[in-house]
């Protein structure tokens, strides 16, 4: 089978396990006997790149210190660039099936062109690019967002839009205009049911998570279909001695993309607070992500004097299994390691009567 992956990111050009993910398993595919071509950024190069398994040529917007392109004439520039990159892609490849990954900083049109080409694609949800990236899009929520608009309108009467969608997609089909549910103002996008927005569908579809696909669903997007799929693991690689329960927990780790969205400022300010109260533990994090969240978390860490320390490896792959097992797990009824992803929770109903913050966050066993 002829596969075509397309992702955001790909090793060494990276952002964290996620992307590791995709290389594994497309190498896996060509073990198996596929024929598979990653198409992904430039990110990490000073031009575009391709040879005969990777094409390193998408142009990233707003993401992983890339800048935002917002205004018309360069955002069809930049839509064009990376519609016609997919376009050769198909064409070189001639793919059974599109693999898609995660589309975070990349054209969401690019959900469009895929329906328009009639290809089998499923898409692997490992992030939040679906459940709330979707809504940032520019060139989208130029097109689709409610409200007096007069150069899109002349735009649209004299036949542009229609025009544009064959090269650059505005929307999934002719006749829908505006997408309020998506690119409507705060109380609009809030009162969407969950699972109930149609301008936007995706045949197949897995999530790594239940909770994340719980929280795609919440933001309105129709995904109840979708599987859920846990990654798999090398078990082999992480092994240990198990505490009993009665032994205190002295060390914690975070394994996390470092990002306001992870909640791992929820951990360091936890563990502040654990130090309040006498308690002797440490946080080790270890992940990648935004320099000016990461910057947060230095700076409180040091104002505050905690014991958290940030790792770094040399090879992810090879040293994260050495430093799961340093921190060794517990036996109890509840069966609690003390490896902790935060994660944050889906966007709270402003009509729900709760005292918790805009942003809670709740931890998940890894």
């Amino acid at each position: 089978m002829k596969i075509l992956v397309l992702t955001h990111l790909y090793p060494p050009h990276h952002a964290g396990t996620y992307d590791l993910r995709c290389q594994s398993i497309s190498e896996l595919l060509r073990l198996r006997g596929h024929t598979v071509l990653v198409l992904t950024s430039n990110h990490g190069l000073n031009t575009e790149q391709r040879d005969e398994e990777i094409h390193r040529r998408l142009l990233l917007n707003g993401a992983y210190g890339h800048p935002l392109v917002a205004g018309l004439r360069a955002l069809q520039k930049l839509e064009e660039r990376n519609h016609s990159v997919l376009s050769e892609a198909i064409a070189e490849c001639e793919p059974d099936l599109v693999y898609v990954w995660s589309l975070r900083g990349l054209s969401k049109s690019l959900i469009f062109a895929l329906r328009h080409t009639r290809l089998p694609t499923v898409y692997d949800i490992a992030d939040r690019w679906l459940a709330d990236e979707v809504r940032e899009d520019p060139w989208l929520r130029w097109w689709n967002a409610p409200g007096t608009n007069l150069t899109r309108s002349s735009l649209e009467l004299a036949g542009q839009r229609n025009r544009l969608d064959a090269v650059t997609p505005t929307r999934m089909m002719k006749g829908i205009d505006r997408i309020p549910e998506v690119y409507g103002q705060p109380e609009a996008v809030a009162g969407v049911q969950p699972d109930s927005i149609a301008a936007f569908r995706f045949d197949r579809l897995y999530f790594c998570s239940r909770a994340l696909k719980q929280a795609t669903e919440q933001a309105g997007f129709h995904v109840s279909h979708g599987e859920v799929i846990y990654p798999g693991i090398a078990a082999e690689l992480f092994v240990g001695d198990v505490k009993p329960a009665a032994a205190p927990l002295k060390r914690l780790l975070v394994v996390s993309r470092l990002d306001e969205s992870s909640g791992v400022l929820t951990a360091v300010q936890a563990i502040l607070r654990a130090r309040e109260n006498k308690l002797p533990v440490a946080l080790s994090i270890y992940g990648r992500g935004e320099t000016e969240y990461i910057s947060q978390l230095r700076s409180f860490i040091v104002q505050n004097s905690l014991p958290v320390e940030l790792l770094t490896v040399s090879n992810q792959n090879r040293d994260l299994a050495a430093i799961y097992r340093q921190h060794a797990s517990r036996n109890s009824k509840c069966n609690l390691p003390c490896a902790v992803k935060w994660r944050r929770l889906p966007r709270p109903n402003p009509k729900a009567n709760t005292t918790r913050p805009r942003w809670w966050t709740r931890s998940r066993i890894t």
